[in-house]
């Protein structure tokens, strides 16, 4: 006759025995090294034990997509410190999809797509108008932005992003201006 290779008891006749990976159990002894419970259902194998799913899935919690909130099986993306389906990581604006190697930007804490961050969200240079993107030198002064290259003296045109400067009512002036 036979043991539990848990418990060592044997298994009286016409009883119910758990099989796995050529090892039989009592159905109660084949159990979640963690929550005791009978497996019944998907286990995992853990340090020659067992663990259900739930214990399983409390020890190894799986990530989670931060829009949709289901678990990520394949590659996804993270970005800001949350993970993504490929499909559900879109851009906040154009609700289209971002690929992991394209320069992303952020708005309101949610992933923005280059185009609709340059057209919709940036900051406007005073001067040329054009957006003021990540990776660019600007100065800042009363609420105005300008590229560090756009920052120039009212009169001559010299650029001061570097040097002392002069304020004549609108009129940004070099110290040769004023």
């Amino acid at each position: 006759m036979s043991a539990c290779t848990s418990c060592h008891n044997s298994f009286p006749a016409g009883s119910r025995i758990t099989e796995f990976d050529g090892k039989q159990y009592h159905p109660d002894c084949f159990a979640c090294a963690d929550c005791r419970k009978g497996i019944t259902s998907q286990f995992y194998p853990f340090n020659n034990e067992y663990l259900c799913s739930s214990c399983h899935e409390g020890r190894f919690p799986r990530k989670r997509c931060g829009k949709c909130g289901s678990v990520i099986t394949s590659a996804g993306i993270t970005f800001a410190g949350a993970s993504y389906h490929a499909a559900c990581f879109l851009c906040v604006t154009c609700k289209q999809p971002i690929s992991a190697q394209s320069k992303i930007s952020m708005v309101d804490g949610q992933p923005c797509c280059v185009n609709c961050y340059e057209d919709k969200h940036a900051k406007r240079c005073s001067r040329c108008q054009k957006a003021i993107v990540a990776d660019v030198e600007y100065l800042e002064f009363e609420d105005k932005y300008w590229h560090k290259e756009c920052f120039t003296c009212s009169k001559c045109q010299k650029c001061i992003a570097e040097e002392s400067f002069y304020q004549d009512g609108n009129l940004i002036l070099c110290k040769d201006c004023i």
